[in-house]
């Protein structure tokens, strides 16, 4: 089983600076394929692995966050994959409020849509990968 939980953000003003403040323990990067944001990915000790719901504090956090940070959009990602068929939830964020949320078929790649790419309807989306270097 594999399970990512995740926060995405444009990559505007002081958004990687808020969110190490907010999360210190973090490892942030900053992506360029197949969006331009910062990406974040929370350790276990952030939330339940038996729970599939994004944990409250994290959610008023990025709410603070994004309020903060007019006009960056924020997407908070949840995945979880098993023999190779995942299962993906998510929200993203606008100026303090929920803007749109997913779940279930494709949900993925119309989250990631909000940042103008498509990623197809395989959804593959680099950052979920095994291999792929946080930090």
């Amino acid at each position: 089983m594999f399970i990512f939980f995740g926060l995405f953000a444009d990559p505007v003003s002081d958004v990687l600076l808020r969110i190490s403040e907010a999360w210190p323990d973090l490892k942030v990067v900053r992506l360029e394929h197949p969006i331009s944001a910062i990406a974040a990915r929370f350790g276990e000790n952030h939330y339940d692995l038996s729970r599939d719901k994004i944990p409250t504090d994290i959610l008023l956090m990025t709410e603070r966050l994004s309020s903060e940070t007019p006009s960056a959009r924020f997407l908070l990602l949840r995945t979880e994959c098993f023999g190779g068929i995942c299962d993906n939830r998510g929200r993203i964020l606008l100026d303090g409020r929920t803007l749109f949320e997913a779940e279930g078929d494709g949900a993925l790649r119309r989250l990631i849509k909000f940042w103008g790419a498509d990623i197809g309807p395989e959804e593959i989306f680099e950052p979920l990968g095994r291999s792929f270097r946080w930090g």
